[in-house]
């Protein structure tokens, strides 16, 4: 499972997706490998990746092949890395995913830390799959960790077009997991849960999340998709996180309430829509 940046870059301009294509002066697409894919901020020469905005300067990238919104930097990027400019960089992202690595596209066994866990979790009715799962931690009844989560882009026609989920969960040592909780996978990367964190019941921490160390999640909140939780953050009872957003170490999310925005260090949040309170 494997596809050259040349063989990426055919197929960007045979769906009119490309806009512009940039690589370092003498750069041979086709000897430009690529094996994995990844987020951007983690992405390695042999990844594919994407964003959503423009990158500038194009030395900052990592990945061997970026999809990103115009316009189109000004110099070239490192050698051994492309640029592909796209208008919709997302759903790019998307049909070239499903064009080249739908192998990913697949559940694959979790890898526990402690192998007597295996047996609680078919014992409790719950369901571990792309997960690695460090020494100590406990999921209780009806538990979902691994499952895909909601990723879709929307076509030229409106229609939602799938994200292809290819991530997956890690849960480092002594955390808790409590009934009917659900950790999705990441689409591309991992969801993390960090170590000693707390999750309650019935709560949804979505993809590519990550929960800080010693965070507490009581029942019933939800956490968007891409949304940092720094270490020790306590968040109450059905209080819902939007995607993307920071809560900072030590911060409170009262009861019910919606965070639209980032939350600093320390600070106590609580409403809907969320404002702070000290």
């Amino acid at each position: 499972m494997s596809a050259t940046a040349a063989a990426v870059a055919r197929f960007l301009e045979d769906t009119r997706r490309l806009e512009a294509l940039l690589s370092a002066p003498g750069d041979d697409l086709r000897s430009i490998v690529l094996t994995g894919v990844n987020v951007d901020a983690a992405a390695g020469r042999n990844d594919i990746t994407w964003r959503r905005s423009p990158i500038a300067p194009a030395a900052d990238t990592t990945a061997g092949l970026l999809l990103c919104a115009g316009p189109a930097p000004h110099d070239d990027p490192p050698e051994g890395h492309v640029i592909a400019v796209c208008a919709a960089p997302r759903l790019a992202m998307v049909e070239v995913l499903n064009r080249f690595f739908c192998e990913l596209d697949i559940d694959r066994d979790p890898v526990f830390a402690d192998p007597e866990l295996a047996e609680t979790v078919a014992r409790n009715y719950s369901w571990v799959r792309n997960a690695i799962v460090g020494p100590r931690v406990r999921i209780a009844q009806h538990v979902i960790i691994g499952c895909s989560g909601m990723g879709y882009e929307r076509d030229a026609d409106g229609r939602l077009v799938r994200f292809p989920q290819l991530g997956g969960v890690v849960l480092e040592a002594d955390v808790d997991v409590a009934a009917h909780a659900t950790i999705q996978r990441g689409a591309l990367g991992d969801t993390i849960v960090r170590r000693g964190a707390k999750i309650g019941p019935h709560v949804n921490v979505g993809h590519n999340v990550e929960v800080g160390e010693d965070a507490l999640l009581t029942g019933h909140s939800q956490l968007g998709g891409s949304c940092r939780i720094g270490d020790r953050v306590t968040i109450w009872q059905s209080a819902a996180i939007a995607n993307g957003v920071t809560v900072g170490e030590g911060a409170v999310i009262g009861m019910c309430s919606s965070v639209r925005c980032d939350v600093g260090p320390g600070e106590v949040w609580a409403g809907n829509p969320a404002r702070r309170l000290r």
